[in-house]
């Protein structure tokens, strides 16, 4: 069908939006058909892996030892797996509105203790070193299982890429109107490229830490959504061959109310 978008009437102008529109919808059906497509990927793969080492486990001759090995990547693969799935599930609530944070009064310090206690075995297994700092007052007023959700995330990453021995350091900061929270590594860091694209779902640049993270490149779409929920901002920063710094910004909020 023939749209009058040269003409400069109003007709012209209704021709344009409709001929807009048959993009954005040609764009989105586009976009939804990459996700279905990367989504059934990401299943197959883990899915694959556990069905593979599990015939070779059921073997006689399989040694005890490999047999130990092979174990250990079907609990990886199923822990990557429930992982996805629950990503799923909170993407799902982000896109019909669901997605919902309850603020609470939380003294960050001891809760980032916690925290970090969780993720203390993946950084002796790599002998990682972490510094923290954080003021011993420091109140904000936050959902600490969201926020505890995005933190782990940007330290899972953080390890994954951090060499044998390397460093990852986070500090907190306040200022009058703001809470920074800032987690580095000495990691291989991001390319240049990828940095634009790093929070969209299923980024699939081959070197994009979006993509590797728990094998979906679904956890920093979450982190950022949940960040933005809270009225904050996340950004990053990274050198190639040299590191990544990601910066949370939380607004200080009246913790008497």
């Amino acid at each position: 069908m023939e749209l009058y978008t040269h003409r400069k009437d109003e007709l012209g102008d209704l021709a344009t939006s409709i001929t807009l529109l048959s993009q954005d919808l040609e764009r989105l059906k586009n976009e939804r058909n990459e996700f279905l497509g990367s989504i059934s990927h990401e299943l197959r793969t883990p899915l694959t892996y556990m069905k593979g080492y599990t015939d070779i486990i059921s073997r006689k001759e399989i040694s005890t030892t490999d047999r130990n090995r092979y174990i250990k990547i079907i609990q990886e693969e199923t822990e990557h797996l429930a992982d996805l799935i629950k990503n799923l599930f909170e993407l799902a609530k982000i896109d019909h509105n669901e997605f919902a944070i309850t603020k609470e009064r939380v003294v960050f310090s001891a809760f980032i203790e916690t925290v970090l206690a969780r993720i203390r075995p993946a950084l002796n297994e790599k002998k990682i070193e972490l510094f923290f700092h954080c003021p011993d007052n420091l109140v904000v007023m936050a959902d600490p299982e969201r926020i505890q959700q995005v933190i782990l995330n940007i330290l899972d990453n953080a390890i994954k890429y951090t060499p044998e021995k390397g460093h990852i350091t986070m500090e907190v900061i306040q200022n009058k109107n703001e809470i920074l929270t800032t987690i580095s590594d000495t990691g291989e860091g991001i390319p240049e490229e990828d940095i634009p694209f790093i929070f969209d779902r299923l980024y699939r640049s081959e070197k994009s830490r979006s993509r590797v993270s728990g094998g979906s490149g679904l956890g920093l779409t979450i982190a950022k959504e949940i960040v933005e929920l809270h009225g904050g901002e996340i950004g990053v920063e990274s050198t190639l061959g040299k590191g990544t710094v990601f910066v949370i910004s939380l607004k200080k909020e009246n913790v008497n109310e």
